[in-house]
Protein backbone atom coordinates (compact mmCIF):
# COMPACT_ATOMS: atom_id res chain seq x y z
CA UNK A 1 0.00 0.00 0.00
CA UNK A 2 2.43 2.40 0.92
CA UNK A 3 4.75 1.58 -2.25
CA UNK A 4 1.25 2.37 -4.70
CA UNK A 5 1.02 6.01 -2.68
CA UNK A 6 4.24 6.52 -3.32
CA UNK A 7 3.80 5.82 -7.26
CA UNK A 8 0.44 7.65 -7.04
CA UNK A 9 1.85 10.80 -5.22
CA UNK A 10 4.57 11.19 -8.22
CA UNK A 11 2.01 10.37 -11.02
CA UNK A 12 -0.43 13.51 -9.26
CA UNK A 13 2.51 15.94 -8.81
CA UNK A 14 2.25 17.79 -11.84
CA UNK A 15 -1.23 17.80 -11.78
CA UNK A 16 -1.46 18.98 -8.37
CA UNK A 17 1.27 21.19 -8.69
CA UNK A 18 -1.47 24.37 -9.50
CA UNK A 19 -3.91 23.06 -6.73
CA UNK A 20 -1.41 23.48 -4.07
CA UNK A 21 -0.28 26.87 -2.86
CA UNK A 22 2.63 26.14 -1.01
CA UNK A 23 5.94 24.69 -2.33
CA UNK A 24 8.79 26.39 -1.48
CA UNK A 25 9.93 26.49 -5.27
CA UNK A 26 10.67 29.79 -7.01
CA UNK A 27 9.33 30.53 -10.12
CA UNK A 28 9.26 33.47 -12.91
CA UNK A 29 5.94 36.24 -11.98
CA UNK A 30 6.72 37.53 -15.38
CA UNK A 31 9.74 38.25 -17.95
CA UNK A 32 10.17 41.15 -20.00
CA UNK A 33 9.22 40.28 -23.26
CA UNK A 34 11.94 40.28 -26.23
CA UNK A 35 9.47 42.71 -28.50
CA UNK A 36 9.72 46.43 -29.72
CA UNK A 37 7.28 47.35 -27.25
CA UNK A 38 8.50 46.26 -24.10
CA UNK A 39 11.96 44.49 -24.49
CA UNK A 40 15.31 45.91 -23.55
CA UNK A 41 16.37 45.59 -27.45
CA UNK A 42 19.57 44.19 -26.73
CA UNK A 43 21.97 42.23 -24.53
CA UNK A 44 20.92 42.93 -20.83
CA UNK A 45 23.58 42.97 -18.24
CA UNK A 46 22.38 44.86 -15.06
CA UNK A 47 19.06 45.84 -13.46
CA UNK A 48 18.43 48.00 -10.48
CA UNK A 49 15.25 47.60 -8.58
CA UNK A 50 13.77 51.15 -7.10
CA UNK A 51 10.33 49.80 -6.27
CA UNK A 52 7.92 46.95 -6.67
CA UNK A 53 7.81 46.44 -10.16
CA UNK A 54 9.63 49.67 -11.04
CA UNK A 55 13.50 48.98 -12.34
CA UNK A 56 16.49 49.98 -14.59
CA UNK A 57 17.85 47.59 -17.24
CA UNK A 58 21.51 48.58 -18.29
CA UNK A 59 21.89 46.97 -21.71
CA UNK A 60 25.39 46.85 -24.01
CA UNK A 61 25.88 46.33 -27.29
CA UNK A 62 29.06 46.56 -29.82
CA UNK A 63 29.57 50.59 -31.19
CA UNK A 64 29.47 50.99 -34.91
CA UNK A 65 32.13 51.48 -35.17
CA UNK A 66 33.46 48.40 -33.01
CA UNK A 67 35.79 49.27 -30.38
CA UNK A 68 34.47 49.80 -26.85
CA UNK A 69 31.28 48.60 -25.83
CA UNK A 70 28.41 50.65 -25.35
CA UNK A 71 25.79 50.95 -23.02
CA UNK A 72 21.83 52.85 -22.60
CA UNK A 73 19.06 52.71 -19.94
CA UNK A 74 15.81 51.38 -20.20
CA UNK A 75 13.50 52.59 -17.70
CA UNK A 76 10.53 50.31 -16.23
CA UNK A 77 7.17 51.62 -14.17
CA UNK A 78 4.40 49.56 -13.07
CA UNK A 79 6.18 47.04 -15.39
CA UNK A 80 4.67 42.96 -15.97
CA UNK A 81 5.95 40.63 -19.42
CA UNK A 82 4.14 43.36 -21.77
CA UNK A 83 3.64 46.87 -20.22
CA UNK A 84 6.09 48.83 -18.44
CA UNK A 85 8.87 50.27 -20.50
CA UNK A 86 9.31 53.90 -20.87
CA UNK A 87 10.27 55.87 -23.72
CA UNK A 88 13.46 54.74 -25.32
CA UNK A 89 16.62 56.84 -25.85
CA UNK A 90 17.32 57.26 -29.49
CA UNK A 91 20.24 55.29 -28.97
CA UNK A 92 18.95 51.94 -30.98
CA UNK A 93 21.07 53.35 -33.87
CA UNK A 94 24.46 54.87 -34.09
CA UNK A 95 24.08 56.81 -30.56
CA UNK A 96 25.15 56.38 -26.83
CA UNK A 97 23.71 56.88 -24.01
CA UNK A 98 25.23 59.61 -21.80
CA UNK A 99 24.68 62.00 -18.59
CA UNK A 100 24.69 65.11 -18.97
CA UNK A 101 23.65 67.94 -16.70
CA UNK A 102 23.37 71.79 -18.06
CA UNK A 103 26.57 71.88 -19.80
CA UNK A 104 28.59 68.58 -18.35
CA UNK A 105 27.75 65.88 -20.52
CA UNK A 106 29.86 62.17 -19.64
CA UNK A 107 28.95 59.10 -22.62
CA UNK A 108 28.33 56.01 -21.51
CA UNK A 109 31.34 53.54 -21.85
CA UNK A 110 31.93 49.65 -20.74
CA UNK A 111 29.34 49.61 -18.19
CA UNK A 112 28.27 46.86 -17.09
CA UNK A 113 26.52 47.26 -13.52
CA UNK A 114 23.97 49.79 -11.82
CA UNK A 115 22.70 49.95 -8.70
CA UNK A 116 19.20 51.72 -7.14
CA UNK A 117 19.39 53.95 -3.81
CA UNK A 118 17.34 55.96 -1.80
CA UNK A 119 14.98 58.75 -3.78
CA UNK A 120 14.37 56.73 -6.80
CA UNK A 121 17.94 57.19 -7.61
CA UNK A 122 19.70 54.76 -9.97
CA UNK A 123 23.91 54.62 -9.57
CA UNK A 124 26.11 53.55 -12.54
CA UNK A 125 29.43 52.52 -12.45
CA UNK A 126 31.09 53.87 -15.97
CA UNK A 127 34.24 53.41 -17.80
CA UNK A 128 34.78 56.95 -18.80
CA UNK A 129 38.44 58.84 -19.02
CA UNK A 130 37.67 59.18 -15.32
CA UNK A 131 35.37 56.75 -14.41
CA UNK A 132 32.27 57.98 -13.55
CA UNK A 133 29.87 56.70 -11.06
CA UNK A 134 26.54 58.24 -12.95
CA UNK A 135 23.53 59.42 -11.08
CA UNK A 136 19.93 59.27 -12.72
CA UNK A 137 16.42 59.25 -10.87
CA UNK A 138 13.67 56.87 -12.01
CA UNK A 139 10.45 59.14 -12.72
CA UNK A 140 7.14 58.21 -13.94
CA UNK A 141 8.21 59.07 -17.76
CA UNK A 142 12.16 58.62 -17.97
CA UNK A 143 15.35 57.84 -16.55
CA UNK A 144 16.59 61.23 -16.55
CA UNK A 145 20.49 62.56 -15.47
CA UNK A 146 20.58 64.05 -11.90
CA UNK A 147 22.98 66.72 -10.96
CA UNK A 148 25.35 64.22 -9.35
CA UNK A 149 28.52 62.41 -10.26
CA UNK A 150 31.36 61.71 -9.52
CA UNK A 151 35.18 60.72 -10.67
CA UNK A 152 36.61 57.52 -9.09
CA UNK A 153 40.18 57.39 -10.41
CA UNK A 154 41.87 55.54 -13.21
CA UNK A 155 40.93 52.07 -12.90
CA UNK A 156 38.06 50.50 -14.77
CA UNK A 157 34.93 49.98 -12.52
CA UNK A 158 32.63 47.19 -12.57
CA UNK A 159 30.42 46.34 -9.14
CA UNK A 160 28.34 48.85 -7.18
CA UNK A 161 26.45 49.23 -4.94
CA UNK A 162 24.44 51.58 -2.48
CA UNK A 163 23.25 51.22 1.43
CA UNK A 164 19.33 52.47 2.35
CA UNK A 165 21.30 55.56 3.96
CA UNK A 166 22.92 56.38 0.59
CA UNK A 167 26.64 55.46 0.81
CA UNK A 168 27.44 54.54 -2.61
CA UNK A 169 30.35 51.22 -2.90
CA UNK A 170 32.63 51.26 -6.04
CA UNK A 171 34.68 47.90 -6.79
CA UNK A 172 37.58 47.99 -8.87
CA UNK A 173 37.81 44.97 -11.45
CA UNK A 174 41.07 44.15 -11.07
CA UNK A 175 42.26 44.15 -7.72
CA UNK A 176 46.44 43.73 -6.69
CA UNK A 177 49.20 44.41 -4.08
CA UNK A 178 49.96 47.70 -5.65
CA UNK A 179 46.86 49.28 -4.55
CA UNK A 180 44.58 49.27 -1.01
CA UNK A 181 41.70 50.83 -2.04
CA UNK A 182 39.83 47.97 -4.69
CA UNK A 183 36.80 49.29 -2.58
CA UNK A 184 35.84 53.26 -2.45
CA UNK A 185 32.99 54.46 -0.55
CA UNK A 186 31.63 57.77 -0.97
CA UNK A 187 28.79 60.06 1.15
CA UNK A 188 25.51 60.15 0.25
CA UNK A 189 24.49 62.77 -2.31
CA UNK A 190 22.38 63.85 0.09
CA UNK A 191 24.94 65.33 2.19
CA UNK A 192 25.87 68.54 -0.10
CA UNK A 193 26.63 69.08 -3.56
CA UNK A 194 30.45 69.66 -3.66
CA UNK A 195 31.20 66.06 -3.63
CA UNK A 196 28.85 64.79 -6.25
CA UNK A 197 27.53 67.97 -7.70
CA UNK A 198 30.39 70.74 -8.00
CA UNK A 199 34.00 69.02 -8.04
CA UNK A 200 33.16 65.05 -8.82
CA UNK A 201 36.19 64.20 -7.40
CA UNK A 202 36.17 64.08 -3.31
CA UNK A 203 37.97 61.16 -1.72
CA UNK A 204 35.93 57.92 -0.48
CA UNK A 205 34.92 58.52 3.58
CA UNK A 206 37.05 54.58 3.73
CA UNK A 207 38.25 52.28 1.11
CA UNK A 208 38.78 48.06 1.11
CA UNK A 209 42.05 46.70 0.45
CA UNK A 210 41.35 43.40 -1.64
CA UNK A 211 43.66 40.45 -2.60
CA UNK A 212 44.81 40.12 -5.72
CA UNK A 213 41.82 38.82 -8.27
CA UNK A 214 39.11 39.93 -10.39
CA UNK A 215 35.89 41.35 -8.71
CA UNK A 216 32.30 41.31 -10.79
CA UNK A 217 29.67 41.94 -7.94
CA UNK A 218 29.18 44.17 -4.51
CA UNK A 219 26.21 44.25 -2.39
CA UNK A 220 25.63 45.44 1.21
CA UNK A 221 23.22 44.45 4.33
CA UNK A 222 21.12 47.60 4.46
CA UNK A 223 22.68 49.58 7.21
CA UNK A 224 26.33 49.06 5.48
CA UNK A 225 27.82 47.30 8.32
CA UNK A 226 28.18 44.08 5.86
CA UNK A 227 30.31 43.88 2.83
CA UNK A 228 29.85 41.21 -0.15
CA UNK A 229 32.21 40.99 -2.98
CA UNK A 230 32.43 38.35 -5.56
CA UNK A 231 36.11 37.39 -6.29
CA UNK A 232 35.09 35.95 -9.42
CA UNK A 233 38.83 34.79 -10.80
CA UNK A 234 38.52 32.71 -7.24
CA UNK A 235 35.19 31.63 -7.64
CA UNK A 236 34.24 32.75 -4.36
CA UNK A 237 32.45 35.75 -1.99
CA UNK A 238 34.60 37.78 0.07
CA UNK A 239 32.99 39.39 3.11
CA UNK A 240 33.37 42.55 5.52
CA UNK A 241 32.36 44.35 8.11
CA UNK A 242 32.13 47.48 9.95
CA UNK A 243 30.88 50.88 8.73
CA UNK A 244 31.19 53.35 6.36
CA UNK A 245 32.39 55.43 9.19
CA UNK A 246 34.60 53.17 10.97
CA UNK A 247 36.25 51.34 8.04
CA UNK A 248 36.06 47.52 7.44
CA UNK A 249 37.97 44.04 8.11
CA UNK A 250 37.49 40.73 6.49
CA UNK A 251 35.11 38.25 8.40
CA UNK A 252 36.31 34.69 8.39
CA UNK A 253 33.87 33.30 9.59
CA UNK A 254 32.07 33.64 6.26
CA UNK A 255 33.12 31.37 3.75
CA UNK A 256 31.63 30.35 0.02
CA UNK A 257 33.91 29.06 -2.50
CA UNK A 258 31.65 27.41 -5.47
CA UNK A 259 32.59 23.41 -5.16
CA UNK A 260 35.17 22.01 -7.86
CA UNK A 261 32.14 20.13 -9.30
CA UNK A 262 30.15 22.68 -9.66
CA UNK A 263 30.24 22.80 -13.40
CA UNK A 264 28.77 21.23 -16.17
CA UNK A 265 30.04 19.20 -19.53
CA UNK A 266 28.46 20.09 -22.70
CA UNK A 267 29.38 19.20 -26.16
CA UNK A 268 30.19 22.61 -26.66
CA UNK A 269 32.88 22.60 -23.94
CA UNK A 270 33.30 22.57 -19.93
CA UNK A 271 30.96 25.17 -18.04
CA UNK A 272 33.31 26.73 -15.07
CA UNK A 273 30.55 29.22 -13.69
CA UNK A 274 31.84 31.57 -10.58
CA UNK A 275 29.98 34.27 -8.81
CA UNK A 276 29.04 37.65 -10.53
CA UNK A 277 26.54 39.85 -9.44
CA UNK A 278 25.38 40.09 -5.39
CA UNK A 279 22.04 41.61 -3.98
CA UNK A 280 20.95 41.58 -0.69
CA UNK A 281 17.38 41.36 1.11
CA UNK A 282 17.45 42.37 5.10
CA UNK A 283 14.34 40.35 6.35
CA UNK A 284 15.38 37.61 6.34
CA UNK A 285 18.93 37.77 6.27
CA UNK A 286 19.52 36.27 2.68
CA UNK A 287 22.44 37.00 0.30
CA UNK A 288 21.43 36.12 -3.71
CA UNK A 289 24.54 35.53 -5.98
CA UNK A 290 24.46 35.32 -9.28
CA UNK A 291 26.50 32.14 -10.57
CA UNK A 292 26.91 31.42 -14.32
CA UNK A 293 29.78 31.96 -17.26
CA UNK A 294 30.67 35.29 -18.96
CA UNK A 295 29.68 35.45 -22.72
CA UNK A 296 29.57 31.88 -23.19
CA UNK A 297 26.35 30.70 -24.83
CA UNK A 298 25.24 28.15 -27.67
CA UNK A 299 22.49 25.45 -27.58
CA UNK A 300 24.74 23.21 -25.99
CA UNK A 301 26.63 25.71 -23.94
CA UNK A 302 26.45 28.06 -21.79
CA UNK A 303 23.02 28.07 -22.29
CA UNK A 304 22.28 24.78 -20.04
CA UNK A 305 23.85 26.18 -16.83
CA UNK A 306 22.90 29.82 -15.10
CA UNK A 307 21.86 30.28 -11.36
CA UNK A 308 21.13 32.75 -8.25
CA UNK A 309 21.84 30.47 -5.35
CA UNK A 310 20.58 31.85 -1.88
CA UNK A 311 22.99 31.82 0.66
CA UNK A 312 23.22 32.46 4.30
CA UNK A 313 25.00 35.89 4.93
CA UNK A 314 26.43 34.55 8.60
CA UNK A 315 28.13 31.62 7.32
CA UNK A 316 27.93 31.86 3.71
CA UNK A 317 26.24 28.60 3.34
CA UNK A 318 24.18 28.17 0.24
CA UNK A 319 20.76 27.35 1.47
CA UNK A 320 18.41 27.65 -1.88
CA UNK A 321 18.96 27.80 -5.20
CA UNK A 322 17.27 29.57 -8.40
CA UNK A 323 18.00 27.37 -11.11
CA UNK A 324 17.23 29.89 -14.04
CA UNK A 325 18.42 27.07 -17.01
CA UNK A 326 16.48 24.86 -15.71
CA UNK A 327 13.42 26.95 -15.47
CA UNK A 328 13.92 27.51 -18.92
CA UNK A 329 13.95 24.10 -20.08
CA UNK A 330 11.46 23.10 -18.28
CA UNK A 331 9.26 25.88 -20.25
CA UNK A 332 9.81 25.49 -23.70
CA UNK A 333 11.86 22.10 -23.51
CA UNK A 334 14.68 23.80 -24.50
CA UNK A 335 17.66 25.84 -23.46
CA UNK A 336 17.45 28.60 -26.71
CA UNK A 337 13.56 29.23 -26.98
CA UNK A 338 11.58 32.03 -24.77
CA UNK A 339 8.42 31.23 -26.32
CA UNK A 340 6.52 30.71 -23.40
CA UNK A 341 5.67 34.30 -23.42
CA UNK A 342 6.33 35.98 -20.76
CA UNK A 343 7.18 33.13 -18.14
CA UNK A 344 11.16 32.57 -19.10
CA UNK A 345 13.78 34.35 -21.05
CA UNK A 346 15.58 31.44 -22.76
CA UNK A 347 19.45 32.04 -23.70
CA UNK A 348 20.27 31.95 -19.56
CA UNK A 349 23.46 34.08 -18.96
CA UNK A 350 23.08 35.59 -15.04
CA UNK A 351 24.97 38.47 -14.52
CA UNK A 352 23.57 40.45 -12.01
CA UNK A 353 20.70 40.12 -9.24
CA UNK A 354 18.86 42.48 -7.25
CA UNK A 355 16.40 42.51 -4.70
CA UNK A 356 13.11 44.22 -3.88
CA UNK A 357 12.06 44.00 0.24
CA UNK A 358 8.32 44.46 -0.37
CA UNK A 359 7.67 41.49 -2.43
CA UNK A 360 10.76 39.88 -1.19
CA UNK A 361 11.42 39.65 -5.07
CA UNK A 362 14.67 38.78 -7.01
CA UNK A 363 14.96 40.35 -10.47
CA UNK A 364 17.72 38.61 -12.60
CA UNK A 365 18.83 39.64 -16.24
CA UNK A 366 19.62 37.48 -19.46
CA UNK A 367 22.78 38.75 -21.35
CA UNK A 368 21.57 36.93 -24.44
CA UNK A 369 17.90 36.60 -24.13
CA UNK A 370 17.62 40.48 -23.97
CA UNK A 371 14.95 40.56 -20.71
CA UNK A 372 14.63 41.50 -16.58
CA UNK A 373 13.66 38.58 -14.83
CA UNK A 374 10.99 39.10 -11.88
CA UNK A 375 11.14 35.79 -9.23
CA UNK A 376 9.22 34.91 -6.70
CA UNK A 377 9.28 32.26 -3.53
CA UNK A 378 6.05 30.52 -3.31
CA UNK A 379 7.02 29.80 0.81
CA UNK A 380 7.92 31.72 3.65
CA UNK A 381 11.86 32.54 2.84
CA UNK A 382 12.48 32.98 6.47
CA UNK A 383 11.54 28.71 6.66
CA UNK A 384 14.12 28.31 3.79
CA UNK A 385 16.33 25.27 5.75
CA UNK A 386 20.08 24.75 5.41
CA UNK A 387 21.61 21.46 5.31
CA UNK A 388 24.24 20.52 7.51
CA UNK A 389 27.00 18.32 6.88
CA UNK A 390 27.80 15.84 9.01
CA UNK A 391 31.52 15.34 9.63
CA UNK A 392 33.73 12.35 9.59
CA UNK A 393 31.48 10.01 7.42
CA UNK A 394 32.86 8.76 3.63
CA UNK A 395 30.13 7.40 2.29
CA UNK A 396 29.92 3.88 0.31
CA UNK A 397 26.45 4.43 -1.73
CA UNK A 398 23.56 6.32 -1.54
CA UNK A 399 21.32 6.40 0.94
CA UNK A 400 18.24 8.17 2.40
CA UNK A 401 17.48 7.43 6.76
CA UNK A 402 14.79 6.91 8.44
CA UNK A 403 13.28 10.60 10.31
CA UNK A 404 13.75 10.66 13.59
CA UNK A 405 11.61 11.09 15.97
CA UNK A 406 8.94 9.35 13.82
CA UNK A 407 6.38 10.13 14.89
CA UNK A 408 7.18 13.83 15.22
CA UNK A 409 5.68 17.03 16.26
CA UNK A 410 6.45 19.33 15.37
CA UNK A 411 10.06 19.04 13.32
CA UNK A 412 11.73 15.83 12.34
CA UNK A 413 15.45 14.95 11.30
CA UNK A 414 16.25 13.38 8.06
CA UNK A 415 19.69 12.35 7.35
CA UNK A 416 21.18 11.31 3.73
CA UNK A 417 24.56 10.50 2.34
CA UNK A 418 25.79 10.94 -1.12
CA UNK A 419 28.51 9.16 -2.72
CA UNK A 420 29.26 11.24 -6.10
CA UNK A 421 28.89 15.21 -6.62
CA UNK A 422 25.71 16.40 -8.29
CA UNK A 423 22.79 18.08 -7.31
CA UNK A 424 20.40 16.86 -4.66
CA UNK A 425 16.94 17.67 -4.29
CA UNK A 426 15.14 16.58 -0.99
CA UNK A 427 11.33 17.02 -0.77
CA UNK A 428 8.46 16.28 1.07
CA UNK A 429 4.57 15.34 -0.01
CA UNK A 430 1.52 14.68 1.44
CA UNK A 431 -0.59 11.90 1.20
CA UNK A 432 -2.31 13.37 -2.15
CA UNK A 433 1.30 13.41 -3.81
CA UNK A 434 1.17 17.26 -3.64
CA UNK A 435 4.54 18.69 -2.98
CA UNK A 436 4.52 20.84 0.77
CA UNK A 437 8.10 21.68 0.71
CA UNK A 438 11.64 21.07 -0.64
CA UNK A 439 14.13 20.85 1.78
CA UNK A 440 17.00 20.60 -0.46
CA UNK A 441 17.70 21.82 -3.52
CA UNK A 442 21.55 22.34 -4.41
CA UNK A 443 25.22 20.77 -5.35
CA UNK A 444 26.31 18.62 -2.79
CA UNK A 445 29.98 17.48 -2.44
CA UNK A 446 30.25 13.72 -1.77
CA UNK A 447 29.25 12.77 2.25
CA UNK A 448 26.72 12.75 4.49
CA UNK A 449 24.22 15.21 5.73
CA UNK A 450 20.89 15.95 7.28
CA UNK A 451 18.41 18.68 7.55
CA UNK A 452 15.07 19.10 9.58
CA UNK A 453 11.60 19.49 8.58
CA UNK A 454 9.06 21.66 10.38
CA UNK A 455 5.66 21.01 9.80
CA UNK A 456 3.57 23.02 12.42
CA UNK A 457 1.82 24.81 9.86
CA UNK A 458 0.63 21.64 8.10
CA UNK A 459 -2.53 18.86 9.30
CA UNK A 460 -1.29 15.70 11.05
CA UNK A 461 -1.17 13.09 8.84
CA UNK A 462 1.32 10.96 6.68
CA UNK A 463 3.96 12.59 4.46
CA UNK A 464 6.52 10.80 1.98
CA UNK A 465 10.18 12.69 1.72
CA UNK A 466 11.99 11.58 -1.62
CA UNK A 467 15.96 12.07 -2.15
CA UNK A 468 16.81 12.63 -6.03
CA UNK A 469 20.26 12.79 -7.29
CA UNK A 470 21.35 12.26 -10.98
CA UNK A 471 21.38 8.47 -10.16
CA UNK A 472 19.56 7.99 -7.46
CA UNK A 473 15.91 7.99 -5.80
CA UNK A 474 14.31 6.66 -2.59
CA UNK A 475 11.22 7.88 -0.59
CA UNK A 476 10.49 7.10 3.01
CA UNK A 477 6.93 7.57 4.92
CA UNK A 478 7.25 9.53 8.17
CA UNK A 479 4.15 10.69 10.30
CA UNK A 480 2.99 13.85 12.16
CA UNK A 481 1.11 13.95 14.74
CA UNK A 482 0.07 17.05 17.24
Amino acid sequence: MVRTLQIMGILLLVSAHALFAQTNEWATDYVTLDDPVNGTLNRTTSVAVVDSNHFVALITRNSAAGGDLINYLAGYVNADSVNGRLSMPPVLGSGVGSWAFILDRVDFADAFQIASGPDNLVYLANNDANHNVLVFELTTTEVASSQFRMETGSDMIWGIEVDDNGYVYVCDLNGDDSKTDEVRIYPPVTDGTAAWGTSHDSSPVTTIDLPPGEYRGITTSGDGTQVFISQSSERTILKYTGTPESGYAADASFGLTLDPADMLETPSGTIVPTVLGLGFLNDPPALFAAVDTLFFGGEDGGYAYGRVYVIDPATGTNNDTIDVAQWNFDQNGSFTDASSKGRSGGFTSVMDVDVEAGERAVYSQTWFGWAVEKWLFDGDLGTVVSVEPIPDVVPTSFTLGQNYPNPFNPSTTIEFEIQQAGFVTLSVYNMLGQKVTTLVNERLSPGAYKTTFEASQFPSGIFFYSLDTASFRETKKMVFLK
